[in-house]
């Protein structure tokens, strides 16, 4: 340890106690390296627990936590380690010391160091939600087409390359522009949640789920055959209809991988192709004979 020479109230000189240059340099390089690190680190959460870690790696700390304000998800409390916190402690007393490193004990000296970790955290965590707003449809909570895009493509690779099959269905609510007509825009939203509801907490483990249109879904389903789609899609759509039109019903096209197309694009034709043709049947068949 250093001291800095200043003047005093009388005119005298007295020392300012002031940190050393090795600890300087350790500040110095842990933050360079994390800087570097959120720079390619594929999930904020995980940086945030890396920060976290780090920080009780270089200043031998007992507990080191993270209290982040993000604009859209509030407070947010992490622990190094990813550890849950203990019986006794209660998140809320934790969240109420505000935003910032808190640690076990306290470093007055590093303040300004622990500061600029904690803004790349909620750097880091911004970063996280606005990855999964890009990915996902805010009306349903289901992937938007972007998103369904990057997973249907990685399972057509893993189709071609282990000849696991599976189907890609388009769905598309029947009537919904008289739906909007009779509930207006709020109800037809409405619609559209439920619907969406009801194709997440309805899929199976592994079968994803998506809003790529305004009243136009897409499934990605793991069957061997359009020979399950019927009880599949009944079995989503439930016996008694959506509360805010009990009348919503949909119709599907179906594209299986990699029999009928291994492409994205392939894929879509097809499964629209037979959208189209099962609508066209549809209105034939509720068509009055002549």
């Amino acid at each position: 340890m250093t001291d800095l020479l200043q003047d005093d109230d009388k005119g005298g000189r007295v020392a300012e106690p002031r940190r050393d240059a090795t600890a300087d340099a350790r500040a110095r390089s842990l933050l360079t390296d994390l800087v570097n690190e959120l720079a390619v680190s594929p999930s904020g959460v995980s940086f945030i627990a890396t920060c976290l870690d780090r920080l009780i790696e270089t200043w031998d700390l007992r507990e080191a936590r993270a209290v982040l304000n993000d604009p859209v998800l509030g407070l947010q409390l992490f622990n190094a380690g990813r550890r849950p916190l203990d019986l006794g402690e209660m998140p809320s007393k934790l969240l109420a010391r505000g935003p910032g490193i808190h640690t076990e004990p306290t470093m007055v000296d590093e303040a300004d160091e622990f500061d600029a970790v904690g803004k790349l955290c909620e750097v880091a965590l911004r970063l996280d939600r606005l990855h999964y707003e890009s990915l996902h449809d805010p009306l349903t909570g289901l992937y938007n087409r972007r998103g369904f895009d990057e997973q249907l493509g990685a399972a057509i690779s893993r189709s071609v390359r282990y000849g696991w099959s599976f189907g890609l269905v388009l769905l598309d609510l029947d009537g919904f522009k008289a739906i909007n007509d009779r509930l207006g825009h709020q109800g037809g939203d409405a619609v559209l949640r439920q619907v969406g509801e009801a194709l997440r907490h309805g899929m199976r483990s592994g079968d994803i789920a998506a809003r790529v249109g305004g009243d136009e879904f897409a499934l990605l389903l793991h069957i061997d055959g359009p020979s399950s789609l019927d009880a599949i899609l009944e079995r989503l759509h439930g016996a008694g209809g959506f509360s805010e039109a009990d009348d919503v019903g949909w119709t599907a096209g179906l594209a299986m991988c990699p029999d009928e197309a291994s492409t994205v694009d392939d894929l879509y034709r097809v499964a629209d192709q037979r959208l189209y043709e099962a609508k066209a049947a549809s209105a034939n068949a509720s068509s009055p004979a002549r």
